[in-house]
Protein backbone atom coordinates (compact mmCIF):
# COMPACT_ATOMS: atom_id res chain seq x y z
CA UNK A 1 0.00 0.00 0.00
CA UNK A 2 1.28 3.13 -0.89
CA UNK A 3 1.83 5.91 1.41
CA UNK A 4 -0.34 8.39 0.74
CA UNK A 5 -3.47 5.58 0.96
CA UNK A 6 -2.08 4.63 4.63
CA UNK A 7 -2.37 8.48 5.51
CA UNK A 8 -5.66 8.56 4.06
CA UNK A 9 -7.03 5.72 5.54
CA UNK A 10 -5.79 7.01 8.92
CA UNK A 11 -7.39 10.03 8.77
CA UNK A 12 -10.78 8.63 7.80
CA UNK A 13 -10.83 6.24 10.69
CA UNK A 14 -8.95 9.09 13.22
CA UNK A 15 -12.42 11.39 12.24
CA UNK A 16 -14.42 8.37 12.45
CA UNK A 17 -13.41 7.27 15.26
CA UNK A 18 -13.18 11.57 16.63
CA UNK A 19 -17.02 11.63 16.04
CA UNK A 20 -18.05 8.24 17.81
CA UNK A 21 -16.08 9.24 20.75
CA UNK A 22 -17.94 12.57 20.93
CA UNK A 23 -21.45 11.09 20.17
CA UNK A 24 -21.39 8.32 21.56
CA UNK A 25 -20.78 9.26 25.58
CA UNK A 26 -22.94 9.99 28.04
CA UNK A 27 -22.35 13.44 28.26
CA UNK A 28 -23.33 13.95 24.72
CA UNK A 29 -26.79 15.51 24.17
CA UNK A 30 -30.01 13.69 24.61
CA UNK A 31 -31.37 14.19 21.34
CA UNK A 32 -34.26 12.70 19.08
CA UNK A 33 -37.82 13.66 18.15
CA UNK A 34 -41.46 13.82 20.12
CA UNK A 35 -44.29 13.02 18.35
CA UNK A 36 -47.77 14.98 18.89
CA UNK A 37 -50.91 14.57 16.77
CA UNK A 38 -49.19 13.34 13.99
CA UNK A 39 -46.27 16.31 14.34
CA UNK A 40 -42.62 15.73 15.34
CA UNK A 41 -40.79 18.48 17.39
CA UNK A 42 -37.25 18.07 17.83
CA UNK A 43 -35.20 18.46 21.27
CA UNK A 44 -31.78 18.80 22.12
CA UNK A 45 -31.30 18.46 25.86
CA UNK A 46 -27.90 18.57 27.92
CA UNK A 47 -25.89 16.19 29.54
CA UNK A 48 -23.18 18.22 30.54
CA UNK A 49 -22.42 21.14 32.65
CA UNK A 50 -19.75 23.69 34.24
CA UNK A 51 -19.69 23.72 37.66
CA UNK A 52 -20.06 27.34 38.76
CA UNK A 53 -22.56 27.84 35.91
CA UNK A 54 -26.67 27.56 35.31
CA UNK A 55 -27.41 25.27 32.49
CA UNK A 56 -30.25 26.05 30.47
CA UNK A 57 -32.75 23.41 29.37
CA UNK A 58 -34.91 24.11 26.17
CA UNK A 59 -37.61 22.20 24.90
CA UNK A 60 -39.98 23.04 21.84
CA UNK A 61 -43.20 24.26 20.92
CA UNK A 62 -45.53 20.94 21.52
CA UNK A 63 -48.97 22.52 20.90
CA UNK A 64 -51.11 21.35 18.31
CA UNK A 65 -51.90 24.98 16.56
CA UNK A 66 -53.64 23.36 13.21
CA UNK A 67 -57.03 24.46 14.57
CA UNK A 68 -55.91 28.22 14.23
CA UNK A 69 -56.17 28.44 18.53
CA UNK A 70 -53.86 31.31 19.25
CA UNK A 71 -50.34 29.39 20.65
CA UNK A 72 -50.98 32.18 24.23
CA UNK A 73 -54.41 30.48 24.65
CA UNK A 74 -53.61 26.77 23.58
CA UNK A 75 -50.29 26.54 25.88
CA UNK A 76 -50.85 24.83 29.60
CA UNK A 77 -47.60 25.80 30.38
CA UNK A 78 -44.09 23.46 30.92
CA UNK A 79 -42.29 22.54 34.14
CA UNK A 80 -38.85 21.38 34.42
CA UNK A 81 -38.97 18.76 37.22
CA UNK A 82 -34.76 17.48 38.66
CA UNK A 83 -33.64 15.90 41.79
CA UNK A 84 -29.77 14.66 42.58
CA UNK A 85 -28.63 11.64 40.85
CA UNK A 86 -28.54 9.11 42.63
CA UNK A 87 -31.83 9.26 43.66
CA UNK A 88 -31.64 9.88 47.90
CA UNK A 89 -34.76 7.96 48.93
CA UNK A 90 -37.49 10.30 50.24
CA UNK A 91 -36.50 13.38 48.14
CA UNK A 92 -39.02 15.13 46.05
CA UNK A 93 -38.64 16.47 42.25
CA UNK A 94 -38.24 20.46 42.90
CA UNK A 95 -40.46 22.23 40.01
CA UNK A 96 -39.56 24.95 37.58
CA UNK A 97 -41.50 26.98 35.70
CA UNK A 98 -40.56 26.96 32.03
CA UNK A 99 -40.86 30.47 30.46
CA UNK A 100 -41.30 31.04 26.81
CA UNK A 101 -38.69 32.42 24.69
CA UNK A 102 -37.01 32.03 21.09
CA UNK A 103 -39.87 29.81 20.37
CA UNK A 104 -38.92 27.21 22.86
CA UNK A 105 -39.50 26.44 26.81
CA UNK A 106 -36.86 27.26 28.65
CA UNK A 107 -35.19 27.04 32.18
CA UNK A 108 -31.95 26.48 34.09
CA UNK A 109 -30.51 23.86 36.17
CA UNK A 110 -28.94 25.15 38.81
CA UNK A 111 -25.16 24.41 39.05
CA UNK A 112 -23.82 21.57 41.09
CA UNK A 113 -19.94 20.57 42.11
CA UNK A 114 -17.73 18.86 40.50
CA UNK A 115 -19.03 15.21 39.33
CA UNK A 116 -22.09 16.03 40.84
CA UNK A 117 -25.30 15.27 38.67
CA UNK A 118 -29.11 16.01 38.75
CA UNK A 119 -31.71 13.62 37.10
CA UNK A 120 -34.53 15.73 35.36
CA UNK A 121 -37.30 15.55 33.20
CA UNK A 122 -39.92 18.14 31.40
CA UNK A 123 -43.27 18.29 31.18
CA UNK A 124 -45.24 20.28 28.66
CA UNK A 125 -48.77 21.17 27.85
CA UNK A 126 -49.63 18.63 30.38
CA UNK A 127 -47.96 15.64 29.06
CA UNK A 128 -44.44 14.81 31.00
CA UNK A 129 -41.48 13.55 28.90
CA UNK A 130 -38.80 11.31 30.12
CA UNK A 131 -40.15 11.15 33.61
CA UNK A 132 -39.95 7.12 33.46
CA UNK A 133 -35.84 7.47 32.77
CA UNK A 134 -34.49 10.76 33.52
CA UNK A 135 -31.86 12.80 31.58
CA UNK A 136 -28.47 12.61 34.08
CA UNK A 137 -26.41 15.12 33.16
CA UNK A 138 -23.14 15.92 35.25
CA UNK A 139 -21.11 18.85 36.10
CA UNK A 140 -17.08 19.23 35.58
CA UNK A 141 -14.99 21.74 36.46
CA UNK A 142 -13.89 24.33 33.66
CA UNK A 143 -10.69 22.70 32.08
CA UNK A 144 -8.21 25.83 30.55
CA UNK A 145 -8.12 25.61 26.74
CA UNK A 146 -4.42 25.23 26.98
CA UNK A 147 -4.69 21.74 28.49
CA UNK A 148 -7.86 20.68 26.74
CA UNK A 149 -6.86 21.67 22.98
CA UNK A 150 -3.50 19.59 23.60
CA UNK A 151 -4.91 16.76 25.24
CA UNK A 152 -7.21 16.53 21.88
CA UNK A 153 -4.94 17.00 19.62
CA UNK A 154 -2.30 14.46 21.25
CA UNK A 155 -4.90 11.62 21.83
CA UNK A 156 -6.09 11.44 18.37
CA UNK A 157 -2.50 12.08 16.97
CA UNK A 158 -1.80 8.93 19.00
CA UNK A 159 -4.61 6.98 17.07
CA UNK A 160 -3.31 8.46 13.75
CA UNK A 161 0.20 7.04 14.41
CA UNK A 162 -1.06 3.78 15.62
CA UNK A 163 -3.47 3.05 12.31
CA UNK A 164 -0.27 4.04 10.33
CA UNK A 165 1.56 1.46 12.56
CA UNK A 166 -0.93 -1.18 11.82
CA UNK A 167 -0.72 -0.78 7.76
CA UNK A 168 2.76 -0.32 7.83
CA UNK A 169 3.41 -3.41 10.01
CA UNK A 170 0.43 -5.55 7.98
CA UNK A 171 2.47 -4.48 4.56
CA UNK A 172 5.89 -4.59 6.37
CA UNK A 173 6.76 -1.00 5.80
CA UNK A 174 9.65 0.06 7.85
CA UNK A 175 8.39 3.12 9.27
CA UNK A 176 5.91 0.82 11.35
CA UNK A 177 8.85 1.15 13.90
CA UNK A 178 8.61 5.01 14.11
CA UNK A 179 5.15 4.96 14.03
CA UNK A 180 4.79 2.79 17.02
CA UNK A 181 7.07 5.01 18.60
CA UNK A 182 5.25 8.07 18.12
CA UNK A 183 2.34 6.76 18.82
CA UNK A 184 3.56 5.99 22.36
CA UNK A 185 5.00 9.65 22.68
CA UNK A 186 1.50 10.52 22.10
CA UNK A 187 -0.29 8.79 24.37
CA UNK A 188 2.27 9.51 27.53
CA UNK A 189 1.76 13.24 26.51
CA UNK A 190 -1.74 13.13 25.93
CA UNK A 191 -3.25 11.11 28.25
CA UNK A 192 -1.13 10.84 31.33
CA UNK A 193 0.34 14.59 31.47
CA UNK A 194 -2.43 16.57 29.99
CA UNK A 195 -5.02 13.37 30.75
CA UNK A 196 -3.97 13.86 34.25
CA UNK A 197 -4.53 17.42 34.22
CA UNK A 198 -7.92 17.87 32.70
CA UNK A 199 -9.43 15.12 35.46
CA UNK A 200 -7.70 17.19 37.92
CA UNK A 201 -9.80 20.88 36.40
CA UNK A 202 -12.80 18.68 35.63
CA UNK A 203 -13.01 16.45 38.48
CA UNK A 204 -10.44 17.28 40.94
CA UNK A 205 -8.13 13.87 40.64
CA UNK A 206 -5.50 13.44 38.54
CA UNK A 207 -6.04 9.51 38.10
CA UNK A 208 -9.44 7.65 38.42
CA UNK A 209 -8.42 4.23 36.51
CA UNK A 210 -6.47 1.29 37.79
CA UNK A 211 -5.50 0.61 40.60
CA UNK A 212 -7.60 3.37 42.67
CA UNK A 213 -10.78 3.18 40.89
CA UNK A 214 -12.14 1.82 37.09
CA UNK A 215 -13.03 4.97 35.41
CA UNK A 216 -13.36 3.64 31.83
CA UNK A 217 -11.31 6.62 30.31
CA UNK A 218 -8.58 6.31 32.36
CA UNK A 219 -8.03 2.98 32.54
CA UNK A 220 -8.44 2.29 28.66
CA UNK A 221 -5.93 4.94 27.79
CA UNK A 222 -3.69 2.49 30.48
CA UNK A 223 -4.37 -0.72 28.50
CA UNK A 224 -3.33 0.92 24.88
CA UNK A 225 -0.16 2.70 26.94
CA UNK A 226 0.70 -0.87 27.83
CA UNK A 227 0.13 -2.39 24.61
CA UNK A 228 2.44 0.03 22.98
CA UNK A 229 5.00 0.46 25.46
CA UNK A 230 5.04 -4.02 24.94
CA UNK A 231 5.29 -3.88 21.64
CA UNK A 232 8.45 -1.20 22.18
CA UNK A 233 9.99 -3.07 24.59
CA UNK A 234 9.82 -6.19 22.00
CA UNK A 235 11.34 -3.59 18.86
CA UNK A 236 14.11 -2.69 21.16
CA UNK A 237 15.52 -6.52 21.43
CA UNK A 238 13.68 -7.81 17.91
CA UNK A 239 14.39 -6.48 14.41
CA UNK A 240 11.48 -8.15 13.06
CA UNK A 241 8.14 -7.78 15.53
CA UNK A 242 5.53 -6.34 13.04
CA UNK A 243 2.82 -8.65 14.50
CA UNK A 244 3.34 -6.88 18.02
CA UNK A 245 2.81 -3.55 16.35
CA UNK A 246 -0.16 -5.04 14.80
CA UNK A 247 -1.82 -6.09 17.90
CA UNK A 248 -1.54 -3.31 19.68
CA UNK A 249 -2.96 -1.09 16.65
CA UNK A 250 -5.79 -3.16 17.15
CA UNK A 251 -5.88 -3.13 21.12
CA UNK A 252 -6.28 0.96 20.39
CA UNK A 253 -8.53 0.52 17.65
CA UNK A 254 -10.93 -1.49 20.09
CA UNK A 255 -9.90 1.14 23.22
CA UNK A 256 -11.55 3.86 21.11
CA UNK A 257 -14.44 1.81 20.20
CA UNK A 258 -15.46 2.35 24.32
CA UNK A 259 -17.70 5.67 24.25
CA UNK A 260 -15.95 8.50 26.08
CA UNK A 261 -16.78 9.76 29.99
CA UNK A 262 -18.26 5.90 30.37
CA UNK A 263 -18.42 4.85 33.83
CA UNK A 264 -16.75 8.10 35.13
CA UNK A 265 -16.57 9.93 38.06
CA UNK A 266 -19.79 10.58 39.86
CA UNK A 267 -20.74 12.81 43.34
CA UNK A 268 -22.36 10.44 45.87
CA UNK A 269 -25.13 12.94 47.64
CA UNK A 270 -25.04 11.43 51.13
CA UNK A 271 -21.31 11.06 51.11
CA UNK A 272 -20.40 13.82 49.16
CA UNK A 273 -16.88 12.21 47.80
CA UNK A 274 -16.91 11.30 44.07
CA UNK A 275 -16.52 7.50 42.87
CA UNK A 276 -17.18 6.17 39.80
CA UNK A 277 -20.41 5.50 38.03
CA UNK A 278 -22.22 2.99 35.98
CA UNK A 279 -23.67 5.63 33.41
Amino acid sequence: MKKSWMILLSVVLTMFFAVFQRMSGPTYPKSGKVTVNGKNYAYKLPRSGTTGKETVVKFPNVIDNTSGASTQKASQGAFLYYRQYPLVEGEEYTQVPMRWQDGKWTASLPSRPQAGKWAYYVQAEGVSYFADEPVIIRYKGDVPAGILIPHILLMFLSMFFAVMAGLAAIFNKPPYKRYTLLTLLCLLLGGFVFGCLVQHYAFGVYWSGFPIGSDFTDNKTLIALLAFLTAEGILVFRKQARWVVLAASIVMLGVFCIPHSANGSELQPESGEAVESVR
